[in-house]
């Protein structure tokens, strides 16, 4: 039978955030002993990186306790930086409100949230906050940026260390063999694997027969760094990297990093797994902030497949493999309702088979996005001051749910290229 383990007390009145991190500490001892031992003596501890607007171009940043205040109830300020989020949790069915996190503010743009929650009710919270507002979003760790971090990071840890490469992809909007349009099925999503909680979901799951790969690679840096090219030439949802594990630098233990920002940690200490948050959120603050320079340095007239032309610089995807006509009928008619995956907002304009141009926002700060998509590609073109996190959100989504493997630019810049700055970012935090 699977082990409940019920939401441990956290902290109401600490005095300061460092009893909070002592407290996260002690937690962290007893969860690395736990998987040591092979039982769940304590849930993990988790921290989801969280996105906000920036100042830099022309947004106008609220204070964290003004967007949780609306969501959530006011939140105890610890210090100018550094809160305590309260939430309802239920316990044995019956609700109750009391501390489910703190929130620690790294600057105007980024937030962490840490939590004791199970892995599924942590995520709806965070995805919950997200969805009603506009402010916030989800910070997207890519495929194409896992992989540079396993390439200029992970890889380079040592070669008997212990790693785990998660691959997602599912074709959510393939229909099965007996399966029709009108179906109007939804797929729910499942949350991110974490040892933590045993979930046994997986053989009760009734679903209909499409495209699903979700594979797990779990050895030492070398046997897989000796293998994964190869087995990523030869089988295209290899190139859906969705979670990577960061074996520690100074500690035992290691760190999982989910595409949707959220880090567990299975290491013996909180202080090193603060630093290792600290280390991704520096890393995709970076990147951010190269995607936008980017998209913003050049006002060039694009000229779409339409003839209809735009001043911006596009993002372009190709896909490797050409959608079947109702896979792609089937993305267009959900990519924009409340409930899409991509979280947008538009109106699709049918200009031929398998092709549309859309006139649209993103529901991430209410920003304008044109977008043309065929069978073979996706053109974003966003205006200067777009949020780059819309890029990334693109990227992410497209490769786990409409095809695995991809090739990308912003203008005439590769997207792979642009992540280099991970190299740089490794090599800081070795003289570190």
């Amino acid at each position: 039978m699977p082990m409940t383990v019920a939401f441990p007390q956290l902290p109401e009145t600490p005095k300061d955030r460092l009893s909070v991190y002592r407290f996260f500490n002690g937690m962290s001892v007893e969860g690395k002993e736990g998987i040591n031992a092979g039982k769940n003596h304590v849930p993990l501890v988790k921290t989801f990186l969280i996105e906000h607007v920036s100042s830099n171009h022309g947004g106008q940043p609220k204070p964290p306790a003004e967007i949780w205040g609306r969501l959530n109830g006011a939140p105890r300020m610890i210090d100018d930086l550094f809160m305590s989020i309260p939430g309802e949790v239920k316990y044995v069915d019956r609700p109750y409100t009391t501390t489910v996190g703190y929130l620690e503010q790294f600057d105007e743009r980024f937030f962490a949230y840490y939590t004791l929650e199970g892995t599924y009710h942590a995520q709806q919270r965070v995805k919950q906050w997200i969805q009603k507002s506009s402010d916030l979003d989800s910070t997207w760790f890519s495929a194409p940026l896992l992989q540079s971090l396993w390439e200029h990071d992970i890889s380079k840890r040592g070669d008997d260390r212990i790693t785990k490469l998660n691959f997602s992809h599912e074709s959510v909007f393939e229909l099965a063999e007996d399966e029709t349009a009108e179906t109007g099925n939804e797929v729910e999503e499942l949350a991110e694997p974490d040892d933590s909680e045993e979930n046994d979901r997986e053989n009760d799951r009734i679903e209909p027969e499409r495209r699903r790969s979700r594979i797990m690679m779990g050895d030492r840096i070398s046997r897989i760094r000796k293998s994964l090219n190869g087995l990523q030439t030869g089988y295209s949802p290899l190139n859906a990297l969705s979670a990577v594990r960061f074996p520690s630098l100074h500690r035992r233990g290691s760190h999982d990093l989910y595409q949707h920002g959220q880090i567990t940690n299975r290491s013996d200490s909180f202080e090193d797994h603060r630093n290792t948050v600290r280390y991704l959120y520096r890393i995709y603050q970076d990147i951010l902030n190269t995607t936008e320079k980017l998209a913003w340095k050049d006002l060039e007239t694009t000229r779409l497949a339409s003839q209809v032309s735009y001043k911006g610089v596009p993002l372009i995807i190709n896909f490797e493999e050409t959608l079947a006509k109702p896979t792609f009928d089937r993305w267009i008619e959900r990519a924009f309702t409340k409930r899409g995956k991509f979280r947008l907002w538009g109106n699709p304009i049918r200009l031929g088979p398998t092709k549309v141009h859309v006139y649209g926002a993103d529901r991430h700060l209410w920003q304008p996005i044109h977008l043309e998509i065929t069978e073979k590609r996706l053109v974003a073109i966003l205006p200067r001051g777009t949020c780059g996190n819309t890029f990334h959100r693109l990227v992410t989504n497209i490769q786990r749910y409409v095809c695995p493997k991809i090739t990308a630019w912003i203008g005439s810049q590769k997207f792979e290229k642009m992540l280099e700055i991970v190299k740089t970012a490794q090599k800081e935090e070795n003289l570190a």
